[in-house]
């Protein structure tokens, strides 16, 4: 925290230079930039819970870029033809920002899968298959047959 806030802050340890977790109420600052704060006990984490559209609104220039992919399950990584490699190749869409994108859909997957319970199955029998190819592989792998 910035000195000069309300929060009190306990004291570092001098023999592994770690704090105490000591909040006991919730409170929210704000901070010089313009950005919020939340201190809140109990909190490890924060998640995106369906907002969709939100995340549509946001990333509008990469949606629309990814209009023009000669795929329509373009997953922009490697397919040939995606528009949005394209113009993170040409320099006008950073790559930072196809990052953030593809991690908040990496993030909203995860959450629908842990609300929805046909997708939470579907995702177990894709790992499980995995696991079986995995081990085959190994296997002809180690009688010499590749």
């Amino acid at each position: 925290m910035k000195s000069g806030t309300s929060a009190s802050l306990p004291e570092v340890r001098a023999d592994d230079s770690r704090g105490r977790h000591t909040t006991t109420h919730r409170e929210l600052f704000v901070l010089p930039h313009g950005g919020l704060l939340i201190d809140r006990p109990g909190m490890r984490e924060l998640g995106v819970w369906g907002e969709e559209e939100g995340v549509g609104q946001v990333f509008a220039d990469i949606l629309a870029l990814a209009e023009g992919c000669r795929f329509t399950d373009c997953e922009h990584r490697s397919e040939p033809g995606c528009a949005v490699r394209g113009a993170v190749a040409a320099g006008t869409l950073p790559q930072a920002r196809v990052d953030s994108f593809e991690k908040l859909r990496r993030e909203q997957a995860h959450q629908a899968r842990q609300v929805d319970a046909v997708a939470r199955r579907e995702q177990k029998r894709r790992e499980r298959s995995n696991t079986l190819l995995g081990w085959e592989a190994g296997r002809s792998k180690r009688r010499g047959r590749d």
